[in-house]
């Protein structure tokens, strides 16, 4: 499959819509389109080598979902410390629990249905996805923690 450059406004657009993370926060960036599902965010500076094929490409910053587009766990802990909407900050029991995998109970104010930007103390910690009162943790399997330091 190959790489293809992105639409650079939609991708920007979606996060400015979605999350309210300022435009000029993606200035670094170049966008990068894998099959019809995949959006890939690579700096500018980088230098890609001509003639080559690429497997990976930067940083997968979302994919396609049955909701639209979902941000990735990287993304969130990237570009989420910029997002001034949809945005729910977590407890400590909270967030141990997110962490792990389980859902948490809202309700949270101020929180559109879907995908959210789940913080702790500040620092983003992944995706989440809110509906119907209940946030329900995006963090992959592998990624997950049972026990905190």
């Amino acid at each position: 499959m190959r790489f293809e450059k992105a639409d650079r406004r939609e991708v920007v657009k979606w996060w400015s819509d979605r999350f309210g993370v300022p435009e000029e926060v993606f200035r670094p960036y170049e966008f990068f389109l894998k099959g019809k599902n995949t959006i890939w965010a690579l700096r500018k500076t980088d230098k890609l080598p001509v003639g080559l094929r690429f497997e990976a490409l930067g940083m997968v910053v979302m994919r396609r979902s049955k909701l639209g587009w979902k941000p990735t766990t990287n993304a969130i802990q990237v570009f989420g410390r910029h997002a001034r909407k949809n945005v729910v900050d977590l407890t400590e029991e909270q967030m141990r629990a997110f962490v792990a995998g389980e859902d948490v109970k809202g309700p949270f104010e101020g929180l559109e249905e879907g995908y959210v930007v789940v913080r702790y103390k500040g620092m983003p910690l992944g995706c989440g996805l809110y509906r119907n009162g209940v946030l329900k943790s995006q963090v992959p399997k592998v990624r997950r923690r049972l026990e905190l330091i």
